[in-house]
């Protein structure tokens, strides 16, 4: 097999590229820090390569978790979600944020939180040639993990859909397969909280400025992307959001984007702001109409990116929670 043969073949096992200064979450990267620093105890030779930094292990680290791999791709038009279409409401931010807390108490959550967190999500990818990739491919992420911080990450391919909604008829795994498969040994998982989070704003407060670095000055992105961390961590109960949402409530740089169905087709309304650290980029938190939970992320670009090739406005990722009903019907 030539060079050129095994690339080819790499690339219809994951077509998906993405841009060398794409930006890191930053619940991967810490996750990804503490991997690196307790893999440099064990005395394991590497069987390739010698991952010599937290960077490299990062890298290693979205490639599992997102099965996003960047490899050349001949030229194309990148195509990403459409927006959702939201429908504007009188409510203000503290109006929405009060009634999805007053839903939280009916006790439709988990009674008790766990160590888990199940998504769906999508990812932009591009290439750094400028190749950028045509389809999209949702995604199944599944966290696991145990009191004595072993756990797993398992990736696998939800269905393969273009940005109008349309199947994708080739090239993709087939839904279901396997993209990826991350394991922690005892000790090696780094979560934000190893025990369950107090459901108190203080508690919740104190684990989103751990999560995002922004000190005191906490802005409502900020928070909405610590929120993001610690849901893809833990499955938490109704009071545990109630005061999670709280944190996001008081903090400055919110607003009401409105009510809409999400990409599963479930009522919600968003909140946005701007992450202090991420300024070309708004995030979306959705609330469920229904029971007040968070189920929705979403990163829409505020301005035209040179690098990334993409005018404002367009989607560059989505993730969406309590969608264990949802996978079970797939399978």
């Amino acid at each position: 097999m030539t060079d050129d043969d095994l690339t080819r073949a790499l690339q219809r096992l994951d077509p998906a590229l993405t841009p060398l200064d794409a930006p890191i979450p930053l619940d991967a990267e810490r996750r990804a820090r503490a991997f690196a620093a307790s893999a440099q105890k064990t005395r394991r030779r590497p069987a390739l390569v010698t991952w010599g930094s937290a960077a490299a292990v990062v890298v290693l680290v979205l490639a599992i978790v997102t099965g996003v791999l960047w490899m050349p791709s001949s030229p194309a038009s990148a195509l990403t979600p459409q927006p959702l279409a939201f429908t504007v409401i009188s409510d203000d931010a503290s109006q929405v944020i009060a009634q999805a807390r007053q839903r939280l108490t009916d006790g439709t959550g988990p009674a008790e939180p766990e160590r888990r967190s199940l998504s769906l999500g999508w990812y932009f990818s591009g290439s750094p040639d400028e190749a950028e990739a045509t389809v999209f491919r949702r995604e199944w992420v599944d966290v696991r993990w145990n009191a004595d911080l072993s756990g797993s990450v398992v990736t696998t391919a939800a269905e393969a859909t273009n940005a109008a909604g349309d199947t994708v008829p080739a090239g993709e795994p087939t839904p279901g397969t396997v993209v990826g498969d991350l394991t922690f040994v005892q000790n090696q998982f780094a979560p934000l909280s190893p025990t369950p989070p107090e459901p108190t704003v203080d508690a919740m407060r104190a684990l989103v400025l751990t999560s995002t670095g922004a000190g005191d000055q906490l802005t409502a992105g900020d928070a909405m992307l610590g929120a993001r961390a610690l849901l893809g961590e833990w499955t938490l109960t109704g009071p545990q959001q109630a005061a999670l949402l709280e944190v996001v409530g008081q903090a400055p740089g919110l607003r009401v984007v409105g009510t809409a169905f999400d990409r599963l087709g479930r009522p919600v309304v968003g909140l946005a702001a701007v992450p202090s650290g991420l300024t070309t980029s708004e995030s979306t938190l959705l609330l469920s109409a229904d029971t007040g939970r968070i189920v929705g992320f979403e990163s829409a670009l505020l301005a035209d990116s040179e690098t990334l090739k993409l005018p404002a406005g367009s989607i560059t990722d989505y993730t969406l929670w309590d969608v264990l009903d949802r996978k079970a019907d797939t399978e």
